[in-house]
C-alpha cells in the first residue's frame, strides 16, 4: 500500500517544481525529501521522477500519482474537518428520546441552547417511556434518553447523570374541604376518590402509591385517565384528588387548586442517559450539558 505522508511528498514535489522548493515547503532537508521520492519509487514499482538538465521532472507514472495524491489529500483535509467538527460538536446528528412531560418544561430550554451552540448539528426529538427509550439507546438508534428511573436503577453499563428530582404535588377541586390549607398530609386523603393516570411509568405510578401506602391507605381510584392534562380537567370538574408531578402541573385548569404535601414527598427522579462512547466527544456533551443547565433552572424555581 502507498504510503499517504510520501504522495504528499511527491505531491509537493511536483507543484513546487524542485526537491529543494518541496523542502522549503514542508519544512524538510532535500536530502529527507530526496529519501521519501526513493521508498515511493520502491513502493509503486516504477520510475515517479526523471532527470531533466539540472533538475528533474514527473514521469507519466509521476504526474498520474501527484495528480490523486492531490486528490486524497483534499479528501483527507476534508475528512479531517468534518472529523473535528464531530468531536467538537460542530456537526453530527442527535436523536434524543425523552418521557412525555419532559417536553414541556425541561427538554425545551436544553433544545433552544443547543441549537444556539451547535447549529450545524441535526436534532431529531422523540417521545417515549424509559424502557422504550433505553432500548433504542442501546441498539444505537437514539442518542440520549431522557427518562424517569429509580436511583438504584442499573445502569447496563451507559452512562447516566441524574438531573432534577420532580416532586408531586396533590391537586384538590377548587371546593374540596381542604383546599384553604397551604400543605395537605396524604392520609387526610384517604377516603376521598382518586383520578390515576395510565401515562405514568410503573416506577412514577409506584412512588405515589407507595406514598398513600406509607400513609396508611390505599388509593380508591374511580377514573384512569391517558395523560395529566386529562387528570387535571376530572380534578377541576370535581372527579377526584391526584398526585401531579411538578413538570406535568404546567397551567391548571379553573377549578382546581395545588397544594403541597406535608412531611416527605414523594418524587419522580430525573435522569440523562447516553452510552460511554458518545459522552465525552462530540454533540452529546452539548446535549448533556443544556439538559443540566435546564434542570438547575428549573431546580431553582421550586
Amino acid at each position: 500500500m502507498l504510503d499517504m505522508h510520501r504522495l504528499r511528498v511527491l505531491h509537493s514535489v511536483v507543484e513546487a517544481g524542485s526537491v529543494t522548493a518541496a523542502a522549503a515547503s514542508l519544512n524538510y532537508t532535500p536530502s529527507a525529501v530526496s529519501q521519501h521520492l526513493a521508498a515511493l519509487e520502491r513502493e509503486a514499482g516504477i520510475a515517479l521522477m526523471e532527470r531533466s538538465g539540472r533538475g528533474i521532472r514527473p514521469t507519466p507514472a509521476g504526474t498520474l500519482l501527484a495528480q490523486r495524491a492531490g486528490s486524497l489529500l483534499e479528501q483527507l483535509q476534508a475528512t479531517e474537518k468534518a472529523l473535528a467538527d464531530l468531536r467538537t460538536g460542530r456537526s453530527g446528528r442527535v436523536v434524543v428520546a425523552a418521557f412525555p412531560t419532559a417536553g414541556t418544561g425541561l427538554v425545551p430550554a436544553a433544545v433552544e441552547r443547543f441549537r444556539r451552540e451547535a447549529p450545524g448539528v441535526e436534532l431529531e426529538l422523540q417521545v417515549a417511556e424509559a424502557e422504550p427509550a433505553l432500548a433504542a439507546l442501546r441498539d444505537g438508534s437514539v442518542d440520549v434518553a431522557v427518562a424517569l428511573l429509580p436511583s438504584t436503577a442499573s445502569d447496563d453499563g451507559l452512562h447516566r447523570e441524574h438531573l432534577l428530582d420532580d416532586p408531586f404535588r396533590v391537586v384538590l377541586p377548587r371546593t374540596h374541604r381542604l383546599a384553604g390549607r397551604r400543605t395537605i398530609a396524604l392520609a387526610d386523603l384517604a377516603d376521598d376518590p382518586w383520578i390515576g393516570a395510565t401515562a405514568c411509568t410503573d416506577y412514577c405510578g409506584g412512588e405515589a402509591i407507595a406514598a398513600c401506602r406509607a400513609a396508611g391507605f390505599t388509593q380508591r381510584v374511580v377514573v384512569e385517565a391517558d395523560d395529566y392534562p386529562a387528570v387535571l380537567s376530572y380534578v377541576g370538574l370535581g372527579v377526584g384528588v391526584a398526585l401531579v408531578p411538578l413538570l406535568a402541573l404546567g397551567a391548571c385548569p379553573p377549578g382546581t387548586v395545588v397544594r403541597r404535601i406535608r412531611g416527605q414527598e414523594p418524587v419522580r427522579r430525573i435522569h440523562a442517559v447516553t452510552r460511554p462512547a458518545l459522552a465525552g466527544a462530540g454533540p452529546v456533551p452539548v446535549m448533556l450539558a443544556g439538559l443540566r443547565a435546564s434542570a438547575s433552572s428549573q431546580a431553582a424555581l421550586r
